[in-house]
């Protein structure tokens, strides 16, 4: 019964990975291995209680089907902790033996350099960051763990990586005292390493991050000189082979990366990749409900609404306009409404000045090859049609920092693997193909003249 259960179980996974994003099925799925099958009682191992529950509460109906087409209607399905799974097996002796560090008795502290105000009960949720956040909730009960390890967050600026990264940080120091917790910018590391060298102390600037339990690097891009990503090639290796939490925010993804080594964003892929995209309406407004209630202030609902609608580029740009409005209501001594929010809103973002949209750059490329709009969001896979899809999509990431889901979504419903794959084809297509690159330029050319002609209306 064992053997047929866990091969009726990797059935499962096939059924179910059909039905979910890939980077959906690679996160809460291929993490929960088979345990045992006798009496129509299948047990599965999880990494932890959160992990169970949240597949139990999001990802129930695609589980019950599959569940039911291998099992069969009468299958019940339990789990396990995978330390309690690991313990019901027969020990394994280890090949070879792992490179051990000094006992942390034995090292001084470490000031962990991270921000009290960033944590989970400051930061909201909503549909585009979840499975980000739950990620990093599951990390923060269990580091170490090889599922999301390492933990790649990636997104544009101001969408709340920093503070993501730096709440499962101080959650890992509540739960876990006793681990070595570093959070660091890029920036600060390369610069340390760069002084290591001046000095000659290269090797203990190294053997200081190989003894860090929760390594957590923000804004990765800016390590780009080979020198020091040798450096931190060293140390990540040391610490994924020991079992180290590391996790990584970054502007862009890694197959975006550009100017850094291939094995090292072979190793970035190796755990979880996860984007955080601009909040949306909903989101938008919730975090500034938040903030206002946080700083005790008192916001008009029409005001928060309106912030919410017209204020769409980052969560930092919400909390600074926040800040803003309390500022001319001090300094001109007046009360917080639509009229004195407006103001406040136009000086900010320009209002006035109205930025290139996704429908601009729809219709340009439509035009230029000759496509209808609903034919670049249709499943037509002809060959200029196709092509004027993957430009479009690839000019409104370029353009507008829409998010690569968020655009799957507008071009009828594609899912995010399918967007990068398309933006990919053009930039590699562009980087080869010199006549493309011009007509492509002259497009682009037709945008700046855009922007100038709503600029000056």
């Amino acid at each position: 019964m064992h053997t047929q259960g866990a091969i009726l179980w990797h059935n499962c996974l096939e059924i179910i990975k059909q039905a979910l994003p890939e980077q959906t099925f690679m996160a809460w799925f291929e993490p929960m291995k088979f345990v045992s099958y006798q009496r129509n009682e299948l047990t599965l191992s999880v990494p932890n209680n959160f992990f169970a529950d949240y597949v139990d509460g999001h990802f129930a109906p695609e589980l019950k089907k599959a569940l039911t087409a291998q099992f069969g209607p009468q299958i019940r399905l339990l789990y396990k902790l995978e330390t309690e799974a690991e313990s019901a097996q027969p020990p394994i002796v280890a090949p070879k033996k792992s490179v051990k560090t000094p006992q942390h008795k034995e090292l001084p502290p470490v000031d962990s350099q991270l921000n009290p105000r960033y944590t989970f009960e400051t930061f909201v949720e909503g549909i585009s960051n979840r499975l980000s956040r739950n990620v990093g909730l599951s990390i923060a009960q269990n580091p170490g763990k090889v599922t999301f390890n390492p933990f790649f967050l990636y997104g544009p600026s101001g969408v709340g990586k920093t503070h993501l990264a730096n709440a499962i940080g101080v959650r890992i120091k509540e739960l876990y005292p006793e681990k070595r917790v570093l959070f660091v910018s890029a920036h600060v590391f390369k610069t340390q390493y760069t002084d290591s060298v001046i000095h000659n102390t290269p090797n203990d600037f190294i053997n200081f991050y190989q003894t860090i339990d929760v390594l957590i690097i923000d804004d990765i891009q800016e390590i780009t000189t080979s020198k020091t990503q040798m450096a931190f090639f060293h140390i990540f290796n040391h610490l994924q082979q020991n079992n180290r939490q590391i996790i990584i925010t970054c502007d862009r993804p890694p197959v975006l990366f550009e100017g850094i080594e291939e094995r090292m964003l072979t190793r970035f892929k190796w755990g979880m990749v996860a984007e955080l995209e601009q909040p949306d309406n909903q989101l938008r407004r919730d975090i500034l409900i938040s903030k206002i209630r946080r700083d005790g202030l008192h916001f008009p609902p029409d005001v928060i609404r309106y912030i919410a609608e017209n204020v769409e580029s980052s969560v930092r740009e919400l909390e600074g306009i926040i800040n803003s409005i309390m500022m001319y209501s001090v300094v001109d001594n007046c009360d917080i409404d639509l009229d004195l929010t407006r103001r406040v809103v136009a000086r900010a973002i320009n209002l006035e000045k109205k930025k290139l949209t996704n429908d601009d750059i729809i219709q340009a490329v439509g035009s230029h090859y000759h496509v209808k709009q609903k034919e670049l969001f249709s499943k037509s896979r002809k060959q200029h049609i196709a092509l004027a899809r993957q430009l479009a999509m690839y000019l409104c990431h370029k353009y507008t920092d829409v998010s690569y889901s968020q655009l799957g979504r507008l071009f009828g419903g594609r899912d995010h693997s399918t967007v990068l794959y398309g933006c990919n084809q053009i930039a590699r297509r562009l980087s080869v193909d010199r006549e493309f690159r011009r007509e492509v330029e002259d497009l682009e050319g037709l945008f700046r003249t855009h922007e100038k002609a709503q600029a000056n209306s």
